[in-house]
């Protein structure tokens, strides 16, 4: 369900010259201010811990309060997307005050929060141009905003921008002249949720000819996976196929390969201007309305961008603590209301976290900025377009993520530094300058030792490095990330009451530099959150792990740890069924097949999750249940293991049409499992490894393989 964080690639040419542009580098980063998140594609959080779909929370302290946090939760009932491209005349007046400070200067942010004017409408001699992307976490939308900047200062140029989730049943074209594409791949090798149906219809032909359409794609993607960028290359495909003209070669980014997306965009507006393009009169299009088409195509539904304020009804410690080191997991229940949100087993849980205030707090000090300064509503943000602004302490404490800074910070810093001391020549030909510059500096060098110097470092800890250099307010913000929601595998069945849905999370706590950290969701769900608390949560469909279509197929299941979550999902909408069934007078014959459950953890005594549960249905003869406690014994046991010893019993049911699932870490126990389930089928079936392979690649492709993995 979640996709991985991945590293910025940059070369150390590229660092130079952004080092040595200064102004010019001011320009460039807050041009592209926006944070950047797409396919989790920024490579500092992809080696920080992560909170993935089935990650959890702990068990509520006696007494705690929560605090602030549901003042940060407001109804979101109303919220429509109103939001617009920037143009190059709006880049520049918001970001007027946004020049780099000097050594020891206090922020000048302004009293009023900063906005971009509204984008007036085109005249009817301007040519349109189409700007489209699908995103799962904004990488891909801030590409296509550049790129409307990029155009919109050639004059004469109106980009359109459109996200193809607002697209569903298709796109109109037969007036396009030019479709610029940026869009990203979700896990392994799928379109992004909320883009999957426009995918899925322009991959179908059912845009119909479109010969005369010449077309651009920008695809994202992550080396780590199978299928890299493999959306945006059957996007480029299925466009070819349908008659459209290449305007430029396609662009294929690993995670979040600003050089190669630069690129790109020149490439794609230097072939735009060459374009004989016509006029919106030419093309018999009207242009009125057309600024406010964002407005008019935004969210109808709950969703990622409209999230529903839920109501926390019961929190639960599933596990059993003996020291202060120890991290609890909670099964949290929310109540949808009359939202009219479903969901089916499979799907996960968007939930909107709030960083903890300490972090805000020191965050704050560290910049030298008021908590009260009043700051706009970032253009990502849900409750953007409903509200002027806000107070700096609510938007670090809701709308940005201060775990995983964007290397455009070290480069400011940097930038700062050297303006304010200059590095001087020693006997030897060397320079001479302070060791934050050396340190910040070196990170510089290329890629892999930017990596390495943020990869443990959350945003405060990149600015302490470089005390007593300051940036404005605006300076920092351009180089946050967005704050992501984080996904949680469903663990509830909508039989059981679709106006309730049900999660298990696991609280994450971890070193990083000496200091302690904590996971910014699950901590608040375990420490900040009571029942009766509100949070804006969404449904995220994972249409790629779903029960066969009939309850007779057997079902295989293996999920250690809170990967245990859908597969709780899975027995209980089963078991559900049947018994309405059975209260019906269905036949028998109707009645659930044969499901068989691999469950890990450390000991049956303290992280059993749902042990009484299990043992319940196991006892009744409704589940086959296999547990590995890996701590129980001098040598360790894991559910790859109780894999291989039951053998027979998988292949038996493999035999019977079973659909086999995976669900929990991609690092180490999905390969485990993958290559003991390669094993036994090699050992049966001949064929040596080859064969074993194709039988298994046989079996996703009918959907009778599905995993839904997290690094």
């Amino acid at each position: 369900m979640p996709t991985t964080d991945a590293p910025a690639s940059k070369s150390s040419t590229y660092w130079r010259w952004a080092i040595a542009a200064g102004v010019p580098v001011a320009w460039y980063l807050l041009s592209r201010r926006r944070p950047a998140d797409d396919e989790r594609t920024d490579f500092d959080g992809f080696l920080k811990v992560v909170e993935p779909v089935g990650s959890t929370g702990g068990q509520p302290e006696p007494g705690r309060s929560s605090g602030t946090i549901d003042a940060f939760f407001k109804d979101a009932g109303e919220q429509v997307d109103t939001r617009n491209p920037l143009d190059f005349n709006s880049f520049l007046l918001s970001n007027a005050s946004s020049a780099p400070a000097k050594s020891g200067q206090k922020p000048s942010g302004a009293k009023q929060p900063a906005s971009a004017p509204e984008r007036k409408g085109p005249s009817a001699d301007m040519k349109p141009v189409l700007v489209l992307y699908g995103t799962e976490y904004g990488f891909s939308k801030e590409i296509a905003e550049k790129l409307c900047s990029m155009l919109s200062a050639c004059g004469g140029v109106w980009p359109q921008l459109e996200n193809m989730a607002d697209h569903p049943s298709g796109y109109d074209f037969s007036k396009v002249q030019v479709a610029l594409v940026a869009c990203s791949t979700q896990g392994d090798g799928v379109p992004p949720t909320e883009a999957r149906e426009f995918c899925e219809w322009l991959f179908a032909g059912k845009a119909g000819s479109l010969a005369h359409l010449k077309f651009a794609v920008c695809a994202l993607g992550d080396k780590s996976y199978t299928h890299f960028c493999r959306c945006g290359k059957q996007l480029d495909a299925a466009l070819e196929g349908a008659g459209a003209q290449r305007l430029v070669e396609r662009a294929e980014v690993n995670k979040e390969d600003w050089p190669v997306v630069d690129a790109w965009l020149g490439a794609v507006v230097a072939a735009v201007k060459e374009l004989p393009l016509k006029s919106f009169a030419e093309l018999g299009l009207a242009v009125s309305g057309v600024a406010d088409a964002d407005k008019a195509s935004g969210p109808k539904k709950w969703g990622k961008s409209r999230p529903y304020t839920a109501s926390v009804l019961a929190l639960e410690g599933l596990c059993t603590l003996s020291g202060a080191d120890d991290k609890n997991t909670v099964r949290m229940e929310l109540d949808l209301g009359d939202s009219g949100i479903t969901y089916l087993p499979g799907d996960a849980l968007g939930i909107y976290p709030t960083n903890d205030s300490k972090a805000v707090e020191e965050l704050l000090a560290v910049m030298g900025a008021s908590p009260s300064e009043q700051v706009a509503v970032p253009s990502w943000h849900y409750e953007e377009g409903s509200r002027a602004g806000m107070q700096l302490s609510e938007a670090l404490t809701k709308c940005y993520d201060l775990r995983s800074p964007k290397p455009e910070l070290v480069k400011l810093l940097v930038a700062a530094l050297e303006a304010a001391h200059p590095p001087t020549a020693n006997g030897n030909g060397t320079t001479a300058a302070p060791s934050p510059y050396e340190q910040l500096r070196g990170a510089l060098a290329d890629a892999s030792a930017l990596e390495a110097y943020l990869a443990p470092r959350h945003v405060v800890d990149v600015l302490q490095d470089a005390v007593p250099v300051k940036l404005s307010t605006a300076q920092v913000l351009s180089c946050l990330r967005q704050l992501q929601p984080r996904l949680y595998s469903i663990s509830s069945s909508p039989l059981e009451d679709p106006r309730r849905v049900q999660v298990t999370v696991a609280e994450v706590k971890y070193a990083s530099l000496g200091k302690d950290r904590i996971g910014v969701c699950s901590t608040m769900l375990s420490e900040r959150l009571q029942v009766g608390s509100r949070l804006p949560v969404y449904v995220h469909k994972n249409p790629d792990f779903r029960l066969p279509a009939s309850p007779a197929t057997p079902i295989i299941m293996v999920g250690p740890g809170t990967g245990l979550a859908p597969f709780r999902s899975f027995v209980m909408e089963r078991l559900l069924a049947a018994a309405a069934q059975a209260g019906g007078g269905g036949a028998c014959a109707d009645q659930p097949g044969r499901m068989v459950l691999y469950f890990g953890c450390r000991r049956r005594d303290q992280d059993y999750l749902y042990g009484k549960l299990l043992e319940g249905w196991s006892a009744e003869g409704k589940i086959t249940l296999y547990t590995a406690f890996s701590r129980e014994q001098k040598q360790k046991v894991y559910v790859q293991n109780r894999l291989a010893e039951s053998a027979e019993l998988v292949w038996e049911l493999l035999q019977q049409g079973a659909h086999f699932y995976v669900c929990g870490d991609a690092g180490s126990m999905a390969g485990a499992v993958e290559a003991a389930l390669l094993a036994l089928i090699a050992e049966r079936q001949g064929g040596g490894p080859e064969g074993a392979q194709a039988y298994l690649q046989a079996l996703s492709d009918a959907g009778r393989y599905q995993r839904d993995v997290w690094y």
